[in-house]
């Protein structure tokens, strides 16, 4: 291109610019363009998409996984070879609660790419004889303790076990949920509600059948995730009912001859609500046993005996048998209450086998 000619508008290309002597003996590049063309960042977007979404774990029933995206609706997904492939998660690969990255495939279906950092979680000790953890929902919001009041007779136990794994999985606005009042356990029930509102958690008391207590306890599942747990017959599939009648849920019926009632869900799925929020049905559970917690950090669970650990004659003391400790003297005086130290007993007990069999599971 000879001085004085103005150059051609062209298509973007690289071409050689003249060098003169004492100059850069390596040619220089330059690039000349049309003024209408489109940025070659907008063009390198368009040319690699990123088709992944953001959706919820909604049901995982072997290798299917129903996920719900708010604009595509649910779809059936599998896991990407790669992300079977990784290490395994807290628990398990995914479970009910989890946001997953999808891209969709065929209507109706996709494939999960990624499962994303769980905030919180739910987990046990799942039943069998090698004592794995079992996670039974992620990201959780709002979690009901559910126990009945008579028929199955009333387990604070349980809900003391609930309480340390909503803690320990970093879950904030437990709701303690006595049902069955209409069945008359009067003198025990008001100690119960009594002992836990005095530790600061909240507590309704409601009956299924009457209705009694249930407008509190409805307005409380319509933010977010919710998920109810307690044992076989103590009233959450009908409490989920009079949440949302269409979810069609059966109701429990008990078995006479064990006390016990049946188990009417079998594995833990989200439910949408019409009014705003998921709820999750868990399965009906004979015991709930706390997974993976250090044994020195069992006492921070118990609000009521972590404010006092600090004034124990040893500062390693484990709160069953030392002298001076100021966690029993509490409980001969009647400042903790005899079944919460019970609960903390059992489940130290536990929590040390659990994690020595843990360690020779992985040894």
């Amino acid at each position: 291109m000879g001085q004085g000619q103005r150059s051609r508008r062209v298509a973007p290309c690289r071409v050689r610019c003249k060098t003169h002597p004492g100059e850069d003996p390596y040619p220089r590049v330059a690039v000349i363009r049309r003024p209408a063309a489109r940025p070659r960042r907008v063009i390198l977007s368009i040319m690699s998409p990123d088709n992944d979404r953001i959706g919820l774990v909604l049901r995982v029933s072997g290798w299917e996984i129903l996920v719900a995206d708010h604009d595509r609706g649910d779809h059936l997904c599998q896991l990407r070879g790669k992300v079977k492939a990784g290490p395994r998660r807290v628990g398990g690969q995914v479970v009910a609660g989890d946001r997953v990255d999808w891209r969709p495939t065929d209507p109706g279906r996709g494939i999960i790419e990624a499962i994303r950092p769980r905030r919180n979680f739910i987990s046990r000790v799942a039943s069998g004889p090698r004592g794995v953890q079992q996670v039974m929902v992620a990201n959780v919001d709002r979690f009901f303790i559910v126990v009945a009041a008579r028929q199955p007779a009333l387990r604070p136990g349980f809900v003391d076990r609930a309480l340390v794994i909503a803690a320990s999985g970093g879950i904030e606005g437990v709701v303690i949920c006595i049902n069955k009042i209409d069945l008359d356990a009067l003198r025990e029930r008001d100690q119960v509600i009594s002992l836990y509102r005095d530790l600061g958690y909240e507590v309704i008391a409601t009956s299924a059948m009457t209705g009694a207590g249930m407008p509190a306890l409805i307005e409380r599942f319509h933010e977010g995730l919710s998920v109810l747990v307690g044992p076989s017959g103590g009233g959450k599939s009908s409490i989920l009912n009079a949440v949302e009648p269409e979810l069609g849920l059966r109701t429990q019926e008990l078995m006479r001859h064990h006390d016990r009632g049946r188990h009417t869900t079998t594995s833990s799925s989200l439910h949408r609500l019409s009014e705003g929020g998921y709820v999750a049905d868990t399965p009906g559970v004979k015991q709930l046993q706390p997974w993976g917690i250090p044994v020195d950090e069992l006492v921070s669970y118990f609000p009521e005996m972590a404010a006092l650990t600090g004034a124990c004659q040893f500062r390693d003391c484990s709160h069953l048998h030392e002298p001076g400790c100021r966690i029993r003297e509490a409980v001969e005086d009647g400042r903790i209450g005899a079944s919460r130290y019970d609960s903390f007993e059992r489940i130290h007990g536990e929590t040390t086998a659990g994690n020595l069999q843990e360690a020779d599971r992985r040894s």
